[in-house]
């Protein structure tokens, strides 16, 4: 997922994530802080995925995988699995058309429809926070 952190041997630290994201760390901490304060827990794990990958961070709340974070230079990826509840209340919604147009074309797991998205601006928090909604309350 990211292509920014690909040392096996070096979990990011903290102050690693904040150089890579720069300007757009305070938007994963708002992420962070949303999750924690509508649904009671956020935790984050490092997770090595291989030298095509490197290190994602994982979002949980409680045990349930909320979202992938993938840092990249200067932002961030997010990637989410939605299963078919909430991808129809995803499609009902008034999220851009873009969101739902990328998930009517993604493919179905197991794990549900993938959605990956850049978050590079402040612009982008709401229907980002809208989709840990539809991914925590269906």
């Amino acid at each position: 997922m990211s292509t920014y952190f690909n040392d096996k041997l070096q979990q990011p630290t903290d102050d690693m994530l904040a150089g890579a994201l720069g300007e757009t760390k305070v938007l994963l901490d708002e992420l962070i802080h949303f999750i924690e304060t509508e649904f009671g827990e956020c935790r984050p794990e490092w997770k090595y995925y291989g030298n095509k990958y490197g290190w994602s961070l994982k979002l949980f709340n409680k045990k349930r995988n909320v979202v992938f974070v993938g840092p990249e230079n200067g932002y961030f990826n997010v990637a989410f699995a939605f299963g078919e509840k909430p991808y129809e209340a995803i499609m009902e919604s008034k999220l851009p058309a873009f969101i739902k147009d990328e998930l009517s074309n993604a493919p179905v797991y197991v794990e549900g429809r993938p959605l990956r998205i850049e978050i590079k601006s402040p612009l982008h928090m709401d229907d980002l926070k809208q989709l840990v909604v539809f991914k925590l309350r269906r």
